[in-house]
């Protein structure tokens, strides 16, 4: 019997139906630190960067320095919804 439930079987949902939106972005920064003056702007402006391309922010907007070396890896993980159309 399971052998004939595996064709009459319902598909799932592809994964981008089911996925959440969101925007992430990695960026290197060639020092081993960064100001949090810095960070909060470059969260900021990537809340208006999201409007701008037409996207409403809905979540906590999360931005993570990581240092490596003389390095610093910023990690940017953003909640999105497309805009309504007016």
């Amino acid at each position: 019997m399971a052998f004939l439930n595996m064709f009459n079987r319902e598909k799932e949902e592809p994964t981008a139906v089911t996925a959440d939106d969101r925007l992430s972005l990695v960026l290197s920064y060639q020092r081993s630190d960064i100001d949090e003056k810095k960070l909060k702007q470059f969260r900021a402006r990537l809340i208006e960067l999201c409007d701008d391309f037409g996207y409403d922010v809905v979540g906590h907007v999360e931005v993570i320095p990581q240092s490596k070396e003389r390095t610093t890896i910023i990690n940017a993980s953003i909640p999105v919804r497309l805009k309504e159309p007016l």
